[in-house]
């Protein structure tokens, strides 16, 4: 190869590499833990996965469906995801536990699953507390419902006669007299389906709390939700019930600016997540995040959140975001 043509091949390599672009570095891979594809919450998820990804290229979600809330928390704790759906009970429970676990981060609470309390019309109870001695059900059974009811009614003391079964006995029970009530979760405005058809045949009417059980409540599980309820439900007037938040949780092996990066690009997608998922739509994110006592948050939330503008209040700050 003479001088020339040496020098002719050395200056288009260099312009070849002054031209390059380095290699495009493989996304952060986040496992997302989420519900069965059968329930109507798994759009959301979808759509949440589908958002973050695509508003930050840097981030690849991947929704797992995991069976549940209760396996998210496990493979949580595991390692096996990095972000998943949780209710506060179970974050709560994981705490309690032996040996107990107090890595939870909050990343946002998504939506409420209002928590109706009907009975008979034709009964006797009229208050929360008219239950003790009759017999309730307190959801459907090993339900989250369930167990966040009865919690609720060891913390006011009240003694119902419990039926524990599954809702389409606890209907048919209501329906025939040998059970006066139940809990279970409904729509925003709304009973679930199978309350609703009850209702055509047997009168119901909603029983709500007291300002002084809702204290009561407050102070010993101060995650616990409620909500007040306009007038018109199974037609009967106004009344305050709980409600259980459901939303998204990592542990603190998600770093604050995985985290950050996270929730920018989630909350970017929110339009898009409304139109996936419509009980989303009346919710402000952050606002309902900020209103959830007794969790904290992840650091990447307060860091973003702080960005918008907000106040974290000081009991919701992690230590690693102090």
């Amino acid at each position: 190869m003479t001088v020339v043509s040496r020098r002719t091949v050395i200056a288009a390599a260099a312009v070849l590499l002054a031209h390059a672009t380095p290699a495009t570095a493989q996304p952060v891979q986040l496992n997302m833990g989420g519900s069965t594809t059968t329930t109507p919450f798994f759009a959301y998820y979808s759509a949440v996965a589908e958002t973050i990804s695509r508003n930050d290229p840097g981030l690849n979600v991947t929704v797992v469906s995991t069976g549940g809330f209760a396996t998210n928390v496990r493979q949580l704790i595991s390692g096996q995801l990095q972000l998943g759906g949780v209710s506060p009970d179970l974050i709560e429970d994981a705490e309690a536990a032996n040996p107990p676990f107090r890595d939870f981060r909050v990343l946002w609470w998504a939506v409420p699953a209002i928590q109706y309390m009907v009975v008979r019309a034709d009964s006797p109870v009229r208050t929360l507390a008219d239950i003790s001695g009759r017999c309730f059900h307190a959801g459907m059974r090993g339900s989250s419902s369930e167990k966040n009811m009865l919690r609720i009614i060891r913390t006011l003391g009240y003694t119902p006669q419990l039926y524990p079964a599954d809702a389409a006995d606890a209907i048919n029970a209501i329906r025939t007299g040998r059970c006066l009530g139940q809990t279970r979760t409904g729509g925003l405005n709304n009973v679930d389906a199978n309350t609703a058809e009850l209702a055509l045949t047997v009168p119901l009417r909603p029983i709500g709390y007291t300002t002084e059980e809702v204290a009561k409540i407050r102070a010993a599980i101060p995650w616990m939700s409620f909500r007040e309820m306009s007038a018109g439900v199974l037609g009967a007037d106004a009344f305050t019930t709980h409600e259980l938040m459901v939303g998204f949780a990592a542990t603190t092996r998600l770093d604050p600016e995985l985290g950050y990066r996270l929730m920018k690009a989630m909350h970017a997608g929110i339009p898009q997540q409304k139109e996936a998922y419509a009980p989303l739509r009346p919710v402000d994110i952050v606002a309902q995040t900020l209103g959830v006592k007794g969790m904290k948050l992840h650091a990447g939330t307060v860091r973003f959140f702080r960005e918008l503008g907000h106040s974290v209040p000081d009991d919701m700050i992690p230590p690693e975001a102090r």
